[in-house]
């Protein structure tokens, strides 16, 4: 997105330029410089992305107790030659669920994984039903693992889940996520009355450099991303139309 940015600004410099409207080209040219160099050189989404994971720097330690739920938010699946596995962000979010089952399973009986996430991709298979088979074959008891499998969104992961969180009466719920994906999560989350332990899974983090780089446009979209996800729940929120989703959703 934010390359795409520079590329209209950059394509818009031309048509002004053949138009000679030489005060308005000029003044674009000097706001695309200076986007390439905030974000190329990762100034701008270092400023984001700390904005977005600070909270969750340190992994609060769970104090289980008799009946726990851990939710495992789907970051989508890919098609590969054997089958279809789940995407590289989603490896972080598998293994930091796997890590406090485990570790919950030691003070507690009631120990479940809730997998949310439909095929969003359409690759032929749900993300909680991709990720279910990886979970067991890490070693998770499959009578432990819920499939969530209708979600196409964060926002319908947070609907839907909240359902069986509900009706499982758990005594503590955690959610895990990325780092950058946690803050939005445990947002959508509270507005469905579910109160969480947010634990964040992997960590991005932009690249300081003196000359522009590729990846900090990259990282840059994902917190670009995020935060269009703030203000649209604000706006819905503005308008009423989040209880209006809520009421569809459960019709």
């Amino acid at each position: 997105m934010s390359l795409l940015i520079v590329f209209i600004g950059v394509f818009l410099c031309f048509l002004f330029n053949y138009f000679k409207w030489n005060k308005t080209k000029n003044i674009l040219s000097i706001f695309i410089i200076i986007i390439v160099i905030l974000v190329g050189v990762g100034i701008a989404p270092k400023y984001l992305l700390t904005k977005l994971q600070s909270s969750y720097d340190n992994k609060i330690k769970v104090n289980w107790l008799n009946n726990n739920g851990i939710i495992l938010l789907g970051a989508g699946t890919q098609k590969v030659k054997n089958g279809i596995e789940a995407t590289f962000f989603s490896y972080g979010r598998i293994y930091e669920t796997v890590r406090l089952y485990n570790n919950c399973i030691k003070y507690s009986d009631k120990c479940n994984i809730i997998v949310s996430g439909g095929d969003a991709f359409k690759n032929g298979e749900s993300e909680a039903t991709v990720y279910k088979k990886h979970l067991i074959d890490i070693g998770v008891n499959k009578k432990n693992i819920i499939e969530e499998s209708k979600s196409m969104n964060t926002w319908q992961n947070a609907q839907f889940t909240s359902k069986i969180i509900k009706s499982a009466l758990y005594d503590r719920v955690v959610l895990v996520s990325s780092g950058i994906h946690i803050k939005r999560s445990e947002l959508y989350f509270s507005h469905f009355g579910i109160s969480t332990i947010p634990i964040r899974s992997d960590y991005m983090a932009a690249k300081i450099s003196i000359i522009p780089l590729s990846y900090n446009f990259a990282v840059m979209d994902f917190a670009i991303h995020e935060y269009i996800g703030f203000y649209r729940y604000n706006f819905y929120n503005f308008m009423n139309w989040n209880l209006k989703l809520v009421n569809a959703g459960e019709s």
